[in-house]
């Protein structure tokens, strides 16, 4: 997936979204800002979205110092996240498909990041994504590949969210116990790292391996040989979230045998997709020839 003008905003979002996080103020997330402009202005065009939010990113990250600036926010996304664990659990087990269902809860998941913020209503929206059909889904090939067992990949997302892929990996521990799980492998945003991983009890379910860069998504040319040959090697790989989808969608590196679960959060990545923004999908890997 290739950048459009309308990713441009979006950059800028990002880094004073990371400015507010760290509790910059007005007049210096201006100064801030303006320093960014250089960087956007030599973005190449032919990149993804997410490895040239990744350049900007880095140059902000630079500016600010060597502190995390949502370390903060990802321990208030992992606490809430955890208070939805017990209900979510019987919800999947007591469902006629359980496996569906955490998927669901998976990509619902996504939203334990808004929950931070006050007024946002966490349970509305998670029980409006169990509610809801996925608006493009390939549920059978995706049960035909992970009925075969062998190794699976799975490519996280964010904080908080990533206790909610705790519950997916159980239900997957079900067809195969040969499963990994890939965090970023330094801070970026509100992805999940391995100290998310940790306070997750992911490593109770699969072996965790970093990207080998904290860049969004995972892009071929820049991860770990590690994480290159665990791909290579895996029988399905389930990639979350949109930058995921931005870098591996089309590619030969991804192959027909992964699968993007993710929300459509916005217009270039639901325009692409051709789906309503805001709709959730499981989608089969389309390799571009």
């Amino acid at each position: 997936m290739r950048v459009t003008a309308e990713c441009i905003p979006c950059y800028l979002k990002q880094a004073i979204s990371t400015m507010r996080a760290a509790g910059i103020d007005d007049s210096r997330q201006q100064r801030l800002l303006e320093a960014l402009f250089p960087v956007i202005a030599g973005l190449d065009d032919s990149k993804t979205p997410a490895e040239n939010s990744s350049l900007v990113l880095f140059e902000l990250y630079r500016l600010l110092g060597p502190d995390d600036p949502f370390r903060e926010a990802k321990v208030r996304s992992n606490d809430l996240a955890r208070t939805f664990l017990p209900a979510l659990e019987k919800v999947i087990a007591f469902n006629a498909d359980p496996l569906l269902t955490a998927l669901k809860v998976s990509v619902a998941g996504n939203v334990i990041d808004m929950g931070i913020m006050p007024g946002f209503d966490v349970s509305a929206s998670i029980q409006q994504e169990l509610g809801r059909d996925f608006e493009l889904c390939d549920e059978q090939p995706f049960r035909e590949l992970l009925e075969k067992g062998g190794p699976l990949v799975v490519i996280g997302d964010n904080s908080g969210e990533i206790f909610f892929d705790f519950l997916l990996l159980a239900q997957l521990r079900s067809f195969t116990d040969d499963i990994t799980y890939i965090v970023k492998g330094g801070p970026i945003l509100n992805d999940a790292t391995l100290e998310d991983a940790e306070a997750a009890g992911i490593p109770l379910l699969a072996k965790v391996v970093t990207t080998g860069s904290n860049y969004l998504g995972v892009i071929p040319e820049l991860c770990s040989g590690a994480l290159r040959s665990l791909i290579g090697d895996a029988n399905l790989v389930l990639a979350k979230g949109q930058a995921n989808y931005e870098t591996l969608e089309g590619t030969s590196f991804a192959g027909d045998k992964t699968f993007f679960l993710l929300r459509a959060k916005c217009p270039v990545v639901a325009g692409h997709l051709g789906v309503r923004l805001g709709s959730s999908v499981l989608i089969r890997n389309r390799v571009n020839l």
